[in-house]
């Protein structure tokens, strides 16, 4: 018994002992010439031709491809028979993603995400500096319960974050098509307030006024399906669905107030 166990001892400790020669030179080697010596991008690549040979039938078109924030896979944006998606594939290239993919720290779904230039831009609802460096984009609907309670912490993140503006969208889900139309074109802040309290109807004018401002957000829901309010659009055009709680957005926004280094990339 005690012979079988020196013999085992030794082989045991031969074993840690050539461990110990060999794990220094193999991790320096990883670190100097593997993954982590310096961008992902420059050893791995995925041109849009091969990202559409890897996936299912049915997608047409690639837009963007991009590094995914969560290490190790491609994000790839695309169009399927009108559709957009959102799908991740792996630096293998031998498996695909394709589903929701949170960020713990903030919920935040990160396959969520638009293209900043297809944001309408004719909306007149404005609240902040003019001269903010953070546009958030929100889209609400005054008679949604959510967003009012959401619409009534944005002074208070702006005060907090003057860095920060919304830029405000009318999504008429439940709300007249025509009164969205009237506020996103006038611009006043204090009438969208009364129309969150229920306190404001058509003017005349209203009734006879163009929809094209409510047409340009309610494509661009289609294209993106964004079914529900509120919404908002970070500027990295990251989407945020559902309302959040003050110091939910005042943790959400301060990245893009003040940027954090990327590392490990």
């Amino acid at each position: 018994m005690n012979r079988e166990f020196r013999v085992c001892s030794g082989t045991i400790g031969l074993l840690l002992l050539l461990t110990a020669l060999i794990l220094p030179s193999c991790c320096l080697a990883f670190g100097a010439q593997g993954c982590g010596a310096g961008q992902c991008r420059d050893c791995h690549q995925l041109t849009q031709q091969e990202a559409l040979s890897l996936l299912p039938p049915g997608a047409d078109t690639i837009h963007r491809i991009s590094l995914s924030e969560v290490g190790g896979l491609w994000r790839v944006e695309g169009e399927a028979q009108g559709k957009r998606f959102t799908v991740y594939l792996d630096f293998s290239k031998r498996y695909l993603i394709a589903g929701t993919i949170v960020r713990l720290r903030d919920g935040v779904d990160l396959s969520r995400q638009v293209a900043c230039d297809q944001v309408p831009r004719d909306t007149r609802l404005w609240l902040g500096r003019s001269d903010a460096t953070v546009v958030v984009d929100l889209f609400s609907d005054v008679q949604c319960s959510h967003c009012a309670s959401l619409h009534q912490l944005l002074p208070k993140v702006v005060a907090a974050l003057p860095q920060v503006a919304f830029r405000i969208h009318l999504l008429p889900l439940f709300m007249d098509r025509e009164l969205a139309a009237e506020l996103m074109d006038t611009g006043h802040l204090d009438r969208l307030d009364q129309a969150y309290r229920g306190d404001v109807g058509l003017s005349k004018a209203a009734e006879t006024r163009s929809l094209a401002t409510v047409e340009a957000v309610e494509q661009f829901a289609r294209n993106w399906q964004l079914r529900s309010t509120p919404f908002l659009i970070l500027p990295d055009g990251q989407v945020v669905v559902g309302g959040r709680s003050e110091g939910d957005l005042l943790r959400l926004l301060q990245p893009y107030v003040e940027p954090q280094p990327v590392m490990g990339r």
